[in-house]
């Protein structure tokens, strides 16, 4: 017996069976179709609460069970997705994404942040304030380096080097400059860097570090990525290595600094597990009054810190000539302000628990310094991340970077009870319910009516 004679023989009509069976389709597409929900078109919300911060255990306070997370993606800053370079470095870009949630309690702000870290934390920094001397390893991917090259590049820079292969080499020392030519210039004569020496076994690694940048400029779509360039602007790379150059950069002279922006400027604020951290190798160089006092941080500002010592972060300050520490006298990059008494006004909490890096910084919304921003409640500022995993060799300019920045609101509005649902959510979910209830009451109908 043919279909269409068993449909018509007392069964529900083949077109009705039609209808229903596309109802119930688009019902179950609606309801299971994925709905991105790390994040809301509005960005970060910081919003108002009462309490204060629990720096000795980050991310334990009442309220922030009411804020949800939202999930920033991450990138490889050394990319060619985020520069103009001629490939890739390999161990840029550890860290696939970073949570973060934010609020306020009338004078302080509070920005929580969560990334995870399969190497387990480094609080190392035994060589330097901010860790080991940055050691580069180069090599080449499509066979045996170009010896040659390497020699030359070096020697410019007055830098050493020692085979670990004839396809990987390390150079002691990373001088802007000769990072510069590394990463626009070096591939194409067959050396690449490959990223920053590690050695486990001797400790030789570099702290974890997070950092968040607040744009001050007026470009309406900045770019967070900051430029590799030289120690100062114009700086000429001579002789045979400067000729080399040209025909890949346009000119042996490198126009900008290390660390400097397209346009405008941005206060960073940094946490270096090996040295802002009170459990950091380093941390005890700040309760030390006369260091800090010979590094250019003010004198009765180091008295008080020296006293009751705390998690903190620093202050520096980006713009279109460079990278500059503010409050103290240059201990990471030179100074821009000099001793400033509100150098430790900034707090940070911190714990490694279950794979994850979990900070919290705290900070008074009114500006502690020159040069860092000022929060106003109900206004909106472009924020960016940046990680560094540094067992994994992230440190300098390796490490993993939002793409873009991110609007945060300072929100004049309390929290929900519980975190809200993103309302696409809520929008899909109606639909589903609804096609599936017309779809079932269509069932009915046409029973009833056989």
């Amino acid at each position: 017996m043919g279909k269409g004679s068993v449909l018509n023989n007392g069964k529900i009509p083949l077109k009705l069976i039609i209808v229903i069976a596309v109802a119930i389709t688009a019902g179950l597409i609606y309801m299971i179709y994925p709905i991105p929900l790390a994040q809301t078109p509005a960005g970060i919300m910081a919003y108002k609460v009462v309490g204060s911060a629990n720096l000795q255990n980050p991310g334990s306070e009442a309220f922030w069970s009411k804020i949800p997370w939202f999930n920033v993606s991450l990138v490889p800053n050394l990319s060619t997705q985020m520069l103009p370079i001629p490939a890739n470095v390999p161990t840029s870009g550890e860290v696939p994404y970073i949570m973060v949630k934010a609020a306020w309690n009338g004078s302080y702000i509070f920005i929580l942040v969560k990334w995870p870290d399969p190497y387990g934390p480094s609080l190392v920094g035994p060589a330097a304030i901010a860790g080991p001397g940055h050691w580069t390893m180069v090599y080449n991917p499509n066979g045996p380096l170009n010896v040659t090259f390497l020699k030359l590049m070096t020697s410019t820079f007055g830098k050493k080097y020692f085979m670990i292969n004839s396809s990987f080499a390390v150079i002691k020392g990373s001088p802007r400059p000769m990072e510069y030519v590394l990463a626009y210039v070096a591939p194409h004569y067959g050396v690449y860097f490959y990223g920053y020496y590690v050695n486990l076994t001797s400790g030789h690694y570099y702290p974890d570090r997070v950092a968040i940048m607040w744009y001050m400029g007026s470009e309406q779509s900045p770019s967070d990525c900051m430029n590799i360039g030289a120690g100062h602007p114009n700086f000429v790379v001579k002789s045979e290595l400067g000729q080399l150059m040209i025909p890949y950069t346009g000119s042996s002279t490198i126009q900008y600094t290390g660390g400097s922006l397209s346009s405008g400027a941005a206060d960073i604020w940094e946490w270096i597990s090996g040295a802002t951290y009170p459990e950091g190798q380093n941390f005890n160089y700040f309760t030390n009054v006369t260091w800090d006092v010979e590094n250019g941080i003010d004198e009765a500002a180091a008295s008080v810190f020296s006293q009751s010592p705390h998690g903190f972060f620093i202050d520096l300050l980006t713009n279109e000539t460079g990278l500059y520490d503010i409050g103290d006298g240059g201990i990471w990059y030179p100074n821009a302000t000099g001793p400033e008494p509100g150098y430790f006004s900034n707090y940070a909490g911190a714990k490694y628990e279950d794979g994850y890096w979990i900070v919290e910084f705290v900070r008074p919304l009114k500006a502690p310094m020159p040069y860092t921003v000022n929060l106003t409640p109900g206004q909106t500022y472009d924020v960016a991340f940046g990680v560094w995993l540094g067992k994994a060799g992230e440190t300098s300019w390796d490490k993993s970077i939002s793409a873009s920045f991110i609007p945060l609101t300072i929100s004049t509005s309390t929290p929900s009870v519980t975190p809200p649902i993103p309302a696409p959510v809520i929008i899909v979910a109606v639909v589903g319910i609804v096609i599936a209830l017309v779809a079932i009451g269509l069932i009915f109908y046409s029973i009833k009516h056989r």
